[in-house]
């Protein structure tokens, strides 16, 4: 009796599904050159080419001229709020328009990397159990 509620309490909770394209789909940042960042941004690549999401304080917009995996990001178009994360928005806009490749890993991470060697790594969801950083370091 307790392994069928068990079961059945496992399969009631919600999972998110595994990405076998990264296009659609609200991506969550976890790491920037490999050290997770204390801060909420997000990801969101569509078919036909446009990007958003939201950095630290702002919503934003770009375009992507590339075919993916590549990534050639547009101007990038930023809502004015002001916010006591300003610095970290600027780091991450920064950091974004410097990405160049788009790469999923394990349908739970997606990595975008720089010409040298920068990363932007998002997740599916932060919060999951499941979620593993990708590009950091491995813990001591």
């Amino acid at each position: 009796m307790r392994k069928t509620l068990l079961s059945l309490a496992m399969a009631l909770l919600p999972f998110p599904a595994l990405a076998d394209d990264p296009l659609g789909r609200t991506w969550e940042l976890l790491a920037v050159d490999g050290v997770v960042v204390d801060y909420a941004a997000t990801l969101k690549i569509e078919a036909d080419g446009a990007v958003s999401g939201k950095a630290p304080c702002n919503s934003w917009g770009s375009r992507n001229s590339a075919t993916l995996p590549a990534l050639a990001l547009g101007p990038i178009r930023a809502t004015r709020m002001a916010c006591d994360r300003l610095a970290e928005e600027q780091a991450f806009f920064t950091a974004l328009g410097q990405m160049q490749e788009v790469k999923l890993i394990g349908g739970r991470n997606l990595v975008l990397t720089g010409a040298d060697g920068q990363s932007m790594e998002y997740v599916i969801d932060r919060m999951n159990s499941l979620t593993r950083c990708a590009t950091c370091p491995p813990k001591k």
